[in-house]
């Protein structure tokens, strides 16, 4: 019993140790949040004007306005990272004012270039890997060894910063000349049009086989058997249907062929126009609050250097 009474007071003295420990946490807390009021409210006419100058700060900074366009990219032959280590480039470009480089990139006048802020690709991620997206990684926090979740390979999400919005609408082309003229790319293009020309060549010389076919059993066969009994003239135009069957099925498969080449030989294709927001992701509103959070940081530290400047100094000029 004496054993058993004395692991539960060990427990309690514990967990009133854990309640103490709390309890001064949150007092210095307090204590810490009461000094910094009294801080700001001793030296209210510095802090004043660090927050009026943040706040000009601000306002100067978002004198600009950036407007934001989006829209998804289709990607059909090719992994979607492959393409997104295409776009990063451009991101560091437009983010270091690199004007040239990117007019060379993207075909366009160095006055359009100009008014680009930022170009930049997202993944959409796939939650249990059933094909479907469930968001975009705008924050870039995809863990590649999370086994529950993969990267969509056939779309991405394509974003576009610019201070005029007059520039969305010429981005889709120019962004398009940019990948279809990338080397890797470009061989490859050229290699899978290729290939589906010849799959056209194929198909034709099948639907002209098939079709001089259907005109010698029309123009002979049909001639000998006409004066047959009946079923051999029943027989005869049953063969003939079935002629007819394969003639439409090799120019279905013609058509597709034709359609596949046009929308997907490049194998990369804009779902839809920039779509852009006419309220500017700079706006006053958004960001003016968190220039008033730092101008009352830098007010603060301002304050506390010059309430210990003598203890400051002190150390600074003491021997070592």
């Amino acid at each position: 019993m004496d054993d058993k009474e004395n692991q539960e007071l060990d427990l309690l003295d514990v967990l009133k140790n854990i309640g103490n420990a709390i309890a001064k946490f949150f007092m210095f807390l307090l204590n810490g949040v009461g000094w910094v009021l009294r801080l700001i409210f001793q030296y209210k006419y510095v802090c004043i004007a660090c927050v009026i100058l943040f706040v000009l700060l601000g306002i100067y900074r978002n004198k600009t306005k950036i407007y934001r366009a989006e829209t998804d990219m289709k990607i059909t032959s090719y992994p979607s990272y492959y393409v997104k280590n295409i776009f990063d480039p451009l991101h560091s470009q437009s983010a270091s004012c690199d004007s040239m480089t990117l007019s060379r990139e993207l075909n366009l006048p160095i006055e359009d270039v100009k008014k680009i802020a930022d170009i930049k690709c997202f993944y959409y991620i796939d939650f249990h890997n059933d094909g479907i997206p469930d968001y975009i990684d705008y924050d870039g926090k995809f863990d590649v060894n999370d086994t529950t979740m993969s990267i969509l390979p056939w779309r991405m999400r394509v974003r576009v910063d610019g201070t005029d919005t007059a520039i969305f609408s010429k981005m889709t082309g120019a962004l398009l000349y940019m990948l279809t003229n990338n080397e890797q790319i470009r061989r490859e293009n050229e290699l899978r049009s290729a290939q589906m020309e010849e799959r056209i060549g194929l198909v034709d010389r099948e639907i002209q086989l098939l079709d001089s076919l259907r005109k010698k059993e029309y123009f002979q066969k049909n001639r000998e058997l006409s004066v047959s009994v009946d079923k051999s003239i029943l027989l005869s135009e049953r063969e003939m249907k079935l002629f007819h069957s394969d003639l439409l099925d090799l120019d279905k498969v013609k058509q597709d062929l034709i359609w596949e080449r046009t929308f997907y030989a490049q194998g990369l294709l804009f779902e839809n126009e920039f779509c852009f927001d006419s309220r500017p992701v700079n706006s006053n509103m958004k960001t003016l609050p968190r220039f008033v959070f730092l101008g009352i940081l830098f007010s603060v530290l301002l304050c506390t250097l010059w309430k210990f400047k003598d203890r400051i100094s002190n150390y600074l000029n003491r021997q070592v």
